[in-house]
């Protein structure tokens, strides 16, 4: 957490500053999107920041037909900080998995408001710092091993509740979300799963999946496992 003056300076306090703004609704958009919306990548370049009011949406990248879940992002996330220093576009979509209520912010408008609260340097400085934890976070987790790659995903997720029931990740995850975000096949996480199950690490059923011992699967990854990462 940047502490600046007393201050903390995170996405609570960045969502306290646009909400309460009073041109907000005039640069925003809220929709309701159903389970399972591929939004066109253009939502994650330089055109929109995103808000997730409510819901669990994943970021995907597709290489050769491929897919790849590069992060997950829940209730009160914002999406597209690298947008704000960037102009470049991206190869990314923005895929629903659950219901999802989110806001559609024009990036100018969100970087004037951090401009004129006077907290500009530090909000962009944590925002440099979340870019920086996430590139060194992706740089770690692909080295890992597979079983620790899942052990990884699962505790990522169970960080996406915001003090719902701890150990039961978000109802509608599966074993090809896990898969996915791990790059190995639906069947090798299967087995990584059922393995832990007899370690008993986890439930499986009934859903939701079920975390029984945080310990062992952090001990298993070796590093923080940081809950906010697009």
């Amino acid at each position: 957490m940047l502490q600046t003056f007393g201050v903390e300076i995170d996405e609570n306090f960045l969502e306290i500053l646009l909400f309460s703004n009073k041109s907000f609704d005039k640069y925003s958009t809220k929709k309701v999107l159903p389970a399972k919306t591929v939004i066109d990548s253009t939502v994650t370049d330089n055109r929109s920041f995103i808000y997730i009011e409510k819901g669990l949406t994943k970021i995907v990248a597709s290489h050769n037909t491929k897919e790849t879940t590069m992060s997950f992002s829940g209730d009160g996330e914002f999406i597209g900080f690298a947008s704000l220093l960037s102009r470049g576009g991206n190869q990314f979509e923005l895929e629903t998995i659950s219901e999802t209520t989110a806001y559609f912010i024009d990036p100018y408008f969100v970087l004037n408001v951090i401009d004129e609260s006077g907290w500009g340097t530090s909000i962009l400085l944590k925002i440099i710092e979340n870019l920086t934890q996430s590139v060194n976070y992706y740089g770690e987790f692909n080295l890992l091993p597979a079983k620790a790659k899942v052990a990884a995903s699962m505790l990522h997720l169970d960080s996406k509740k915001l003090g719902k029931s701890e150990g039961h990740l978000p109802k509608e995850i599966c074993q090809h979300h896990l898969a996915s975000y791990c790059q190995i096949t639906r069947e090798y996480a299967t087995t990584i799963l059922s393995k832990f199950e007899e370690e008993g690490l986890v439930k499986l059923t009934p859903k939701p999946i079920t975390i029984l011992d945080h310990q062992k699967l952090k001990e298993m990854v070796g590093f923080e496992i940081s809950g906010s990462l697009h």
